[in-house]
């Protein structure tokens, strides 16, 4: 089976702990977990690239998945001290699925999305026999006639939205798929998501409305859990002595959590540990582009924003937020809320920075195409 009950995951996440530089982030078991059957379980976890999201997604199916036996992976880390979360060890079905593996040849989301739910629905099939005997409409019937229980993890949610492929119709359609596929269903013990774009500015009608998010411009739950706090870069360091913490601090510091402590990038802070030396890490293509190019359209918007931060002076401004509908970024607050929620800005009392040395190199790039002088 490839979506339902699936091994991958669990390999991926002792993959990472076999790893060189490996950060703990075990006690996110413990938060997800009390949200488990309850009218809080759908949660929403939006944060930049490399912040740790896919890592923490194969954690949770390691971890909850009831035909695998992972108990070695997790006796050594800090969850295995929390007796409440060990009844959930081992003992759920999980649903995960990667939404930015794309079917081989696929040019459209029709294409896209009946290859999920041909897998889903061979999945389902396959494990509850019973299933095959009836005829159903639509997939959700088909959970629902299992009988079982099931915790979907689905990791980033929001890939599709940024293939060429995608029209806005396709979007709403999407959008809908998921809303059948979880919204008030019982047959939904938690559903936990990952991705960058937040669902929606927090607007009631949503298709989604459903989920809790927790973003970069808000979230006060799992704030830690995503990134590298200062202690734990500290030990880091005091570990692999090739680059001092100040060095460090210098390049990938800069952002926060919602109580003011420093915030990592991960990905950059263990790149610069494995290989002795502190330089760019983030990957050139990708978000940044895009924000460039509005930027560039939009100068008359944003032109003095952008030379006071890359001068060093703070932006103090009230974001309303960014939305996977926001892609266009008509509007200084969708611009300048996207590049928080992308990671290429820090938010904290309502006051925007640009973080640190690496993200100041990138704003220097972006400079050369966007003729802001």
């Amino acid at each position: 089976m490839y979506y339902l009950n699936p091994k991958e995951p669990a390999e991926l996440f002792r993959m990472e702990l076999n790893s060189r530089i490996y950060v703990d982030k075990s006690m996110l078991i413990s938060k997800v977990s009390e949200n488990i059957g309850t009218g809080s379980r759908y949660i929403c976890i939006t944060k930049p690239r490399r912040f740790g999201k896919s890592v923490n997604a194969c954690m949770l199916a390691a971890y909850y998945t009831k035909t695998l036996d992972t108990h070695d992976l997790f006796d050594g880390l800090q969850i295995s001290s929390v007796s409440a979360c060990r009844q959930h060890l081992n003992q759920h079905h999980v649903i995960f699925i990667d939404f930015s593996r794309m079917p081989r040849g696929c040019e459209n989301y029709d294409t896209y999305i009946q290859s999920i739910e041909d897998i889903l629905i061979n999945d389902i099939q396959e494990a509850f026999p019973a299933t095959k005997q009836q005829n159903f409409f639509n997939l959700d019937q088909l959970l629902v006639s299992s009988g079982e229980k099931f915790i979907f993890i689905l990791d980033e949610w929001d890939a599709v939205f940024y293939e060429d492929f995608m029209t806005d119709r396709d979007k709403v359609r999407y959008l809908k798929f998921l809303r059948n596929l979880l919204k008030g269903q019982a047959y939904v013990e938690l559903a936990y998501m990952t991705g960058v774009l937040p669902i929606t500015k927090y607007s009631s009608g949503s298709a989604l409305n459903m989920f809790e998010e927790f973003s970069f411009l808000d979230d006060d739950v799992y704030d830690s859990l995503f990134g590298f706090t200062e202690d734990e870069v500290l030990l880091l360091c005091q570990k692999h002595t090739s680059v001092s913490f100040e060095e460090i601090k210098y390049w990938y510091d800069g952002y926060f959590t919602s109580d003011g402590r420093a915030l990592f990038n991960p990905r950059s802070v263990n790149y610069a540990l494995t290989r002795g030396k502190c330089r760019n890490y983030w990957t050139e293509t990708g978000p940044m582009n895009e924000i460039a190019d509005c930027i560039e359209h939009n100068v008359d918007e944003v032109r003095e924003d952008i030379v006071n931060l890359v001068s060093g002076i703070p932006v103090e401004i009230r974001l309303n937020g960014y939305s996977a509908s926001d892609l266009r970024l008509d509007s200084r607050d969708e611009i300048l809320s996207a590049m928080v929620v992308f990671g290429f800005l820090s938010y904290h009392d309502l006051t925007l920075r640009i973080p640190n040395h690496e993200l100041m190199e990138k704003f220097q790039t972006v400079f050369s195409f966007c003729s802001l002088e």
